[in-house]
């Protein structure tokens, strides 16, 4: 498998983009499951069509090939195909300056694997302050050593979600580090409240919001978007004070997370099963 990774990361990104794009409206054609769920989550979010569907399908078959390039190359290579807009750059430095710890949150939207690297890069690259990528370990075996490795860096610390991970998360916030969670990840049991996400309630995580209570962090939303050149990062900062009511709090950072999706809702995975009831939790109407 990691010699299939490196043979497809050896392919030119726009050419595997499109091949990408093929295999998604195909797969959006003749797989009745995928295309209904695709379709379900663009209703429930009010801007389903068929040519959205379609754009989406297309997406997500080149976010799909995106990650074994990201994987496959070296972090020089995949750095020279991002940028950062100004007014996120300027955020971000001021943010970094400040010393506080950040709650660094990425949805499901254009390629989030390329986040960390441009934070670790542009900021962090020369200072012992880190960030730790909360992320949950594949289930297949022969992905977990590629999918660590591929997000690990000097800068970059691989959290895997369960307890050791927390701890490494707790551990670099205490120095002044930053988290980077996707903010859209079903929660498992306990771990999550039943909150409107487009109108319908969503199990969702209440992780970064205790986080970012307890350290007095900054939170800062992000998206990675797809472009002709390669990726760009548009950044913005939540100025919500947060209330310590879980549900509350859990409600304003799906507004949040709508706002985002809705800014560029071609790139954001719809196929992903946002509003499952996790093993052991009571689903709330």
């Amino acid at each position: 498998m990691e010699f299939l990774i490196y043979l497809i990361s050896r392919l030119p990104l726009n050419f595997l983009r499109s091949v990408g794009r093929c295999i998604g409206a195909m797969i959006y054609r003749f797989d009745r499951r995928y295309r209904e769920e695709i379709n379900r989550n663009l209703t429930r979010a009010g801007i389903y069509s068929a040519d959205m569907a379609h754009a989406v399908a297309r997406e997500q078959g080149a976010q799909a090939v995106e990650a074994p390039w990201v994987w496959g190359r070296s972090r020089e290579e995949v750095l020279a195909r991002c940028r950062i807009d100004e007014s996120s750059m300027l955020l971000l430095q001021e943010a970094l300056g400040s010393g506080r710890p950040i709650v660094f949150l990425t949805p499901h939207l254009g390629c989030y694997e390329v986040g960390p690297m441009m934070v670790a890069q542009h900021w962090l690259k020369g200072t012992d302050r880190q960030i730790a990528i909360l992320y949950r370990v594949p289930r297949k075996s022969y992905l977990r050593h590629i999918v660590g490795q591929g997000r690990a860096s000097e800068n970059i610390v691989p959290a895997s979600a369960d307890l050791k991970g927390v701890r490494q998360i707790l551990r670099i916030m205490k120095s002044g580090g930053i988290a980077g969670i996707l903010p859209d990840q079903v929660p498992s049991h306990g771990e999550g409240v039943w909150v409107p996400l487009f109108g319908e309630k969503a199990y969702t995580m209440t992780f970064p919001l205790k986080l970012a209570k307890q350290f007095k962090a900054q939170i800062i939303m992000a998206r990675m978007q797809r472009d002709e050149a390669g990726w760009c990062m548009h950044a913005e900062n939540w100025t919500y004070q947060l209330s310590g009511d879980e549900h509350r709090d859990a409600a304003a950072m799906n507004t949040l997370i709508e706002r985002t999706i809705l800014q560029c809702p071609q790139q954001y995975l719809w196929s992903y099963k946002r509003y499952k009831c996790p093993r052991g939790v009571k689903r709330e109407q």
